[in-house]
């Protein structure tokens, strides 16, 4: 399967934002017991780029990018947040 440009830098941003959410895991800024668990910062992060993504190119959000990139970048932002931090929650 061949992602297009926009699926490529969605994946890009998946990344990037499981980093973000490493960053303030590790500033303090997140706490590791709190009772909203991490991923779901990468979760509604990645639905929040997807709309924006979808405003700077006019085509509707759920259009913009396939389920299997979706998946992947999530995974993606999962995978960096567990190598940061040493776990998901």
């Amino acid at each position: 399967m061949r992602f297009s440009r926009v699926e490529l830098l969605f994946l890009a941003a998946g990344a990037g934002l499981g980093g973000l959410v490493a960053l303030a895991a590790h500033i303090g800024w997140l706490a590791g017991s709190a009772a909203f668990p991490r991923y779901l910062f990468v979760l509604i992060g990645l639905g929040l780029i997807e709309v924006v993504f979808g405003f700077v190119t006019g085509r509707p959000p759920g259009a913009l990018v396939g389920m299997p990139a979706r998946i992947l970048a999530f995974v993606l932002g999962l995978g960096v947040l567990a190598l940061v931090t040493g776990g998901i929650a």
